[in-house]
């Protein structure tokens, strides 16, 4: 979504259209929808002439008011003569500052008031008359920040309300925190996504491989882990860098750490256990024959071993708190309706459906850290035994926000770059463990 060009003078620079809709609250918003369907959209302005449109739009069940601020698009238009670079003026529902009035069809009774503050369309505040009383709700990305609070003024109060005035008298019942957004303080992150961009096409995959202490290509599991392995002659003429999932995985860290100690992550301390299970359970015996933690491990540890060099002190994984657990949201909105969210769970992670909403809480309250991620996939084998769960890839996140305040993550993942989108594609239902590393603008991979 693309930030309206001008704003009111409020915390946040959102656009305001107060002035605008005590003048038209009569017309538009106390008005039955048979009536309602007869109004033109209205182009207005606000007191610092900034244009909003107010517009009706209808659902099956729910009709809104819409009050728009003009944002400008640019668009290419295809012509016989070739393509022309233009702008348009369009009024998105969901632009920052745009307030949406959401009334039931049958009833014509009020359901909600919408604000849009942020630059993505997926994050706002909105209030429900309940009885006598008002409830507030912050929503980002599906989820409730905070749901149901009381906010202690009549409905009809938000009407006219600035958006100055809802953050004053919410100031310390809802989690504003989650808007205070500063896109200065994504430099390191984006220094080492473009590092590790400018790195991919000198990545090869391959089933079993990382690089040692000294940069000497090894093996990285079973009885061979740790044994030196051979590169073909080609790849060393071409610079090129083998390694798998994993490897990848600890060739980043290995940038962060290698400009300040002159020598990379050892192996073995990188495959020490961080996890127990019970012997006798199922994963304690397929754990026998194969760790079902591998990736678990290696994330927790890699994460560790920035830190020790941080603090310039060695440190084992339980002793850093590296993993991440927060539990920002209490409910969900789900095809079923409101539904609870799981939170973390311990040695598991978060379901990966909530992933977006999550690195957003982390861009906006971290935002000097990246994140390794552990993959936990359920796997169902084809001889009909009981399906298991193992930790079997690991990939590096980046969370930030652009100029415009606009939330966006880069995903590396086994020497490739993906989208958040398809990442959460790639590993439907699966559970994702994060552990955050401090992220660095003097970032020197291999």
């Amino acid at each position: 979504m693309i930030m309206p060009l001008s704003a009111q003078n409020n915390r946040f620079r959102v656009p305001d259209s107060s002035v605008i809709r005590k003048a038209v609250a009569e017309n538009w918003f106390e008005q039955p929808l048979e009536t309602l369907r007869h109004n033109r959209t209205e182009l207005r302005t606000n007191s610092i002439g900034q244009i909003f449109q107010i517009r009706l739009e209808e659902t099956r069940d729910l009709f809104s008011i819409i009050i728009a601020p003009e944002t400008q698009v640019a668009v290419d238009v295809y012509t016989q003569d070739g393509v022309q670079h233009k702008t348009v003026d369009e009024y998105p529902a969901d632009a920052c500052g745009s307030w949406i009035l959401i009334r039931d069809s049958v009833t014509g009774k009020p359901v909600h008031i919408k604000y849009y503050f942020a630059g993505d369309s997926e994050i706002f505040v909105q209030f429900s008359p309940s009885g006598n009383k008002t409830l507030a709700d912050y929503v980002i990305d599906g989820c409730y920040a905070a749901r149901g609070v009381p906010v202690g003024v009549p409905f009809d109060y938000f009407y006219r309300a600035s958006f100055a005035s809802v953050l004053s008298l919410t100031e310390k019942s809802l989690p504003w925190q989650y808007a205070d957004i500063h896109p200065e303080q994504y430099h390191a992150n984006l220094v080492m996504v473009a590092e590790i961009k400018k790195n991919l096409e000198r990545i090869k995959q391959v089933p079993d491989g990382c690089y040692d202490e000294n940069g000497k290509p090894i093996f990285l599991y079973g009885k061979k882990a740790g044994q030196s392995r051979e590169v073909s002659a080609d790849d060393k003429e071409n610079n090129i860098l083998t390694m798998n999932g994993s490897g990848f995985t600890k060739w980043v860290i290995d940038g962060v750490i290698t400009p300040i100690t002159g020598s990379s992550t050892y192996l073995l301390p990188l495959l020490r256990p961080t996890t127990q299970v019970n012997a006798l359970g199922l994963a304690g015996i397929k754990t026998q024959n194969e760790n079902l933690f591998l990736d678990l491990d290696w994330t927790r540890n890699l994460a560790a071993a920035r830190m020790s060099v941080q603090a310039k002190r060695k440190y084992l994984y339980e002793e850093t708190g590296v993993d991440v657990k927060i539990e920002p949201f209490s409910s969900e909105i789900s095809e079923k309706g409101i539904t609870s969210v799981a939170g973390y769970i311990k040695n598991s992670g978060y379901e990966i459906k909530y992933l977006k909403p999550l690195l957003y809480v982390l861009g906006v309250t971290e935002p000097t850290y990246f994140y390794l991620a552990a993959i936990r996939r359920t796997v169902h084998p084809s001889d009909g035994s009981p399906e298991f769960k193992v930790f079997d890839s690991s990939a590096v996140i980046f969370p930030y926000f652009d100029k415009n305040g606009q939330f966006s993550c880069t995903i590396f993942e086994n020497g490739k770059e993906l989208s958040l989108a398809q990442f959460t594609k790639k590993y439907p239902d699966s559970f994702i463990h994060l552990t955050r590393v401090l992220s660095t603008d003097r970032f020197a991979p291999l």
